[in-house]
């Protein structure tokens, strides 16, 4: 399964196409505004990239409504972040949004995240329905657990991440993994070197390049923290690599998990370049 070509994101934006009406007949421009903020489609290619690696199938078109609606749903959860942000903060700042606009831009693609969903395969639907869903439940309650009054000093800020991002990312390759027909065990191995791979790729986000290319980003974080959170998921991330190999063909799933930290190792030097100027 080696020789399979990357898919690339135009794939995945063709199936918008089919659970948006426009943007601006629903008067609502930030959708596609925020999809837009999320060019590289990456966790939309975790879907699509696990399944490569996974099926004996090789149905590739099945699965892109898969991949499309965990890139919808990332629309949603960025733009709930961003109004929390400035529901709860003071200073306007480059994320600060219009509270109408963003409340109802995130239902608009809440519902065209299960709509893709739908698209798809019956026989996969309902499991990854479940999937996407319990995905949306902890993202949410971090959401709630961050953005109360105690948030910023009694909830862990990395975990934050770990809860966001990274659930968002395991809910990707279990999408991914689930279409491929797998057994349990490797779904599991599959669903932790996403979370592992996603968590650590929003830290890099949020410490090395501009935060307002992140998904999510905290109120408050401790860098040291965060980069010794990263590594903790690189390694989680590997490991899960490593185990799956000893079953499964993982070379597309190695070329992407190494394509995605060595983007973010550029960048990070880049920026401290910069910064040296």
């Amino acid at each position: 399964m080696s020789d399979i070509e990357p898919v690339h994101r135009s794939q995945i934006e063709r199936h918008f196409e089919q659970v948006l009406s426009t943007p601006d007949e629903a008067n609502l421009p930030l959708v596609q505004d925020v999809l837009d903020d999320s060019p590289d489609r990456w966790y939309g290619q975790v879907v699509v990239t696990v399944y490569d690696s996974l099926s004996d199938h090789q149905d590739r078109e099945a699965v892109l409504p898969y991949a499309a609606a965990v890139e919808l749903l990332r629309g949603y959860v960025r733009l709930r972040n961003r109004l929390l942000l400035t529901l709860t903060d003071k200073h306007a700042h480059s994320i600060t949004l219009d509270p109408t606009a963003a409340l109802l831009g995130g239902d608009y693609l809440y519902t065209a995240a299960f709509s893709s969903l739908h698209s798809g395969p019956d026989s996969s639907s309902g499991d990854c329905f479940e999937i996407l869903t319990t995905a949306l439940e902890t993202i949410t309650e971090a959401f709630a657990r961050t953005y109360t009054a105690a948030g910023s000093t009694g909830h862990d800020q990395a975990k934050f991440l770990d809860d966001t991002a990274g659930s968002l990312g395991e809910g990707a390759a279990a999408l991914g993994a689930t279409l491929a027909g797998v057994d349990e065990p490797v779904r599991r191995h599959c669903e932790r070197l996403g979370r592992g791979l996603s968590t650590a790729r929003q830290i890099n986000y949020v410490l090395d390049t501009d935060p307002t290319e992140a998904m999510v980003v905290p109120p408050t974080f401790d860098e040291s923290q965060f980069r010794r959170y990263a590594e903790q998921r690189r390694d989680d991330a590997a490991q899960a690599l490593n185990t799956l190999s000893e079953t499964v063909d993982v070379t597309p799933l190695q070329a992407f998990a190494e394509g995605t930290v060595t983007r973010h190792d550029q960048q990070s030097s880049a920026t401290n370049d910069d910064a040296l100027d």
